[in-house]
């Protein structure tokens, strides 16, 4: 399941990633994130929790779609409960020129106040 979230006047884009992520949900925020940044949106936090997989046709969107996307992105922060995610924040390089952090989900206020900062 994927929450999409923004306020009026910030120029954050608030994910939430809980359980498996399937190609439906994967989409339809890849639209909204692309029309959001468009329209001078340019930092992510995404917060993932409870992570159980992606549907393989949602994999291959993410590769597709999702990475031109991430290209207009100037900074995420990555709020994880698992180890591996922030372990593996070094490929993001590959994917965009954003800055890029990664905070325990204990760390969600400290998320927010570097992605806003």
């Amino acid at each position: 399941m994927i929450v999409y979230h923004t306020e009026p006047h910030s120029q954050v884009i608030e994910i939430s990633v809980e359980g498996k992520i399937t190609d439906h949900d994967l989409r339809q925020a890849i639209e909204r994130m692309r029309s959001d940044l468009e329209n001078g949106k340019t930092r992510v936090l995404e917060r993932i929790e409870h992570f159980t997989g992606m549907e393989p046709k949602a994999l291959w969107t993410d590769l597709t779609l999702g990475v031109a996307v991430a290209r207009k992105v100037t900074r995420a922060a990555v709020v994880a409960d698992a180890t591996w995610i922030h372990a593996s924040m070094h490929l993001a390089r590959f994917f965009t020129q954003a800055e890029v952090k990664a905070f325990h989900v204990n760390e969600l206020e400290q998320a927010r106040a570097w992605i806003n900062a």
